[in-house]
């Protein structure tokens, strides 16, 4: 009797105090200034690790703290951060003899000067000697004056320079050091490329037969596994690309010290150094040297060969300083909790504990937005802190009582669904097929039936909301039209609905990654679409990612649903050149098409990005033809706020999305800004 009346009175006693303990929290939330914005969010206090941002939520609040050199801006265009000027151009290095013939090379061009100037025709800004080596540097990487300067020095003893690939089965980069430290003849190895742990490129100049010899009897010595040694080319001169990136003068890190290209060049050597799921990744590979010129407020990054989306790697990249890269040198997740880096960016750090996270702005601007983070919010804590307005914002939103958030936001594309055909297969192998299919997926109603906040999508073969961009249109849905193109290719639907040929039923099957909800329900969704159409459509999931690897790699499927993630990239050469069509390649739909891949080779190679989207558009108007891949929806995260919360207003469809940086930073009036927004600096 005790115990019941304990229970009758008791719980709503409980319930109480834990509604005024909410209350209390939320009210301690608002001990800040006006300008403050409160978000309340389910999730755990996130590391800020700023290079492996676990949700949506980490990176915008990363992208407050820290700073890139470039970064996309409003309009889709490259914009400078900490970086305000940048410039490509192109060394060429040539090795003679002795010291004395490069000197001679060196006169034979300057003398080349004189009353017409040949130097501007070539675009010559520069000559160096060093030792038998004499390096020009030419300020227009398009130039053709490369050619024309070295005939002037062929007639001089030039040492032959060969490009070489090395392999193992086993890791190579500790006894290449160890060669390296005590060989006589590492000396003629002029450059090293890893390609990963097992593999390298070297470029040797003069006669290389001794050093040859040597590394085969250092790396096969105490082992049953040869190492393999290939040419690649041999070639007169060393031609690299560089891209000079000049420092914004009075960065200054949060801790009050200047930014310079010392930090930049540390951080990206970090992140080569790691296996990272980056963005852009390939363009850092690319990268032979990084320098810090000019008294730090320059970086110089030689690369290994003509890489035109170069530029798009360090779009939103965060630089870190150097000093703590240099004491962190295995930063783990622990590093970026408890001893974080300084930041450049708007909004520093100003408190954090295992609940919640302050963030303040870094200038005193008055029309910048402070932060409260509050992370493990309950449900109930977050519906007291809605209904008392001491929330302004509750992310995702499904997480609060949307009475008094009416309006919602949503966070920019970050990947899209696709589904990839494999042009092999014996029926999907027929372009109108194809086409039919794509015209009968009803995108409308996968975005209203499917779980999460979906957004329309493209047919474009590159990111949304870029300057390059070209929406290019999808086929819209039209299931007649698709039933008619199927019979009109000879597969007639049958009695039972099967559309078929001859001497077969239309049959494929459709491969999915397990373990997400949202592929299963698109797939099985697609499946009954195309059942409409005629087709009889199995889908087959894998269990891991390696193992949907490998059935991509050596094209064991026949169609495939797999996610997009958007870069700051206009590089497609890997995923539809013909030289990557081979099992073990990446163009795992096995387009292959000569005209395609001179398009390809071209963007690959295009260093301008104001000459991108014509570029683009040249591609897309070849390739999207073929049908290689259809494009379903992108996915957005769902914010909820408070009407009353500046530049928060409700929209119905997540184009281009909507960030912290929105809110922390209010735009300013301005004139339009140019389509790249970079300034390009004048040779010297």
């Amino acid at each position: 009797m005790i115990l019941a009346r304990t229970l009758i009175f008791g719980f709503p006693l409980l319930v109480a105090a834990v509604a005024w303990w909410a209350a209390a929290e939320s009210h301690r939330s608002r001990t800040q200034p006006s300008d403050g914005i409160v978000v309340m969010l389910p999730q755990s206090v996130p590391a800020l690790n700023p290079f492996l941002p676990a949700t949506e939520v980490e990176r915008e609040i990363i992208d407050l703290v820290h700073e890139p050199l470039l970064r996309i801006g409003a309009e889709g265009a490259l914009q400078p951060v900490l970086a305000e000027l940048w410039r490509w151009s192109q060394d060429v290095t040539c090795w003679f003899v002795d010291a004395a013939t490069a000197k001679r090379a060196q006169e034979l061009l300057q003398a080349q000067i004189g009353e017409t100037n040949r130097w501007a025709e070539w675009h010559l800004s520069s000559t160096r000697v060093a030792d038998n080596m004499l390096l020009l540097n030419f300020s227009d990487a398009n130039a053709g004056g490369v050619q024309r300067a070295l005939e002037v020095i062929a007639g001089l003893e030039l040492q032959p320079i060969a490009f070489w690939r090395i392999e193992r089965r086993t890791p190579l980069r500790q006894a290449w050091d160890k060669f390296i430290a005590g060989s006589s003849q590492a000396r003629q190895i002029q450059r090293v490329w890893f390609d990963g742990a097992n593999a390298c490129e070297i470029v040797v100049t003069g006669p290389s037969q001794r050093l040859f010899d040597e590394l085969h009897r250092f790396f096969d010595a105490n082992t049953n596994e040869p190492t393999t040694m290939n040419p690649l080319a041999e070639v007169g001169a060393l031609s690299e690309p560089v891209l000079d990136l000049d420092i914004r003068p009075g960065q200054r890190w949060h801790d009050g010290t200047p930014v310079t290209a010392a930090d930049a060049r540390a951080t990206i050597e970090f992140l080569r150094s790691r296996d990272w799921p980056l963005p852009n990744r390939e363009a850092l590979r690319h990268i032979q040297s990084l320098e810090a010129q000019n008294n730090g407020s320059r970086l110089h990054v030689t690369y290994r060969r003509r890489y035109g989306p170069a530029l798009g790697a360090f779009a939103g990249l965060p630089m870190l300083p150097a000093a703590w890269l240099h004491d962190h040198p295995d930063a783990k997740e622990t590093d970026f909790i408890h001893q974080a880096p300084a930041g450049a960016g708007t909004h520093r750090i100003a408190a954090r504990d295992a609940r919640s996270l302050i963030l303040v702005p870094v200038n005193h601007d008055k029309t910048a937005a402070r932060f409260l983070f509050n992370f493990s919010a309950s449900p109930l804590m977050t519906q007291i802190g809605v209904r008392t307005s001491t929330v302004d914002l509750v992310w995702p939103a499904a997480a609060a009582d949307r009475t008094h958030l009416t309006q919602l936001r949503f966070t920019p594309p970050r990947q899209r669904l696709v589904v990839l055909w494999n042009t092999r297969h014996d029926i999907l192998k027929n372009v109108r097929l194809r086409e039919a299919l794509a015209q009968a997926t009803d995108t409308d109603d996968l975005i209203r039936s499917l779980p999460g906040r979906l957004g329309h999508v493209d047919a474009s073969l590159f990111a949304p909301g870029l300057w390059f961009s070209t929406q290019a249109k999808r086929l819209p849905f039209q299931l007649e039209a698709a039933q008619k193109t199927l019979t009109d290719e000879g597969w007639p639907r049958d009695v039972a609905g099967t559309a078929r040929s001859p001497d077969r039923s239309m049959q494929f099957k459709l491969l999915v990654p397990s373990g997400d909800a949202l592929h299963t329900q698109t797939a099985q969704r697609l499946v009954a679409q195309w059942s409409k159409l005629g087709a009889q459509v199995t889908i087959e999931t894998v269990e891991d990612a390696q193992t949907l690897a490998q059935r991509l790699h050596e094209h064991q499927f026949d169609a495939a649903l797999l996610d997009q993630r958007f870069e700051v990239s206009w590089d497609q050469l890997p995923w539809w050149h013909s030289s990557q069509a081979a099992p073990g390649g990446t163009n795992f739909c096995g387009v292959t098409d000569p005209q395609i891949d001179l398009l390809l080779e071209a963007l690959d190679a295009e260093v301008e990005p104001a000459h991108v989207p014509a570029r683009v558009r040249e591609l897309e108007a070849k390739l999207l033809p073929l049908h290689p891949m259809l494009t379903l929806f992108t996915t957005h995260d769902e914010a909820a706020a408070v009407p009353s919360l500046q530049n928060m207003t409700a929209t119905a469809e997540p184009t281009a999305g909507w960030t912290l940086r929105a809110l922390a930073v209010p735009p300013k009036r301005k004139p339009a800004a140019p389509a790249i927004n970079l300034k390009l600096r004048t040779p010297e």
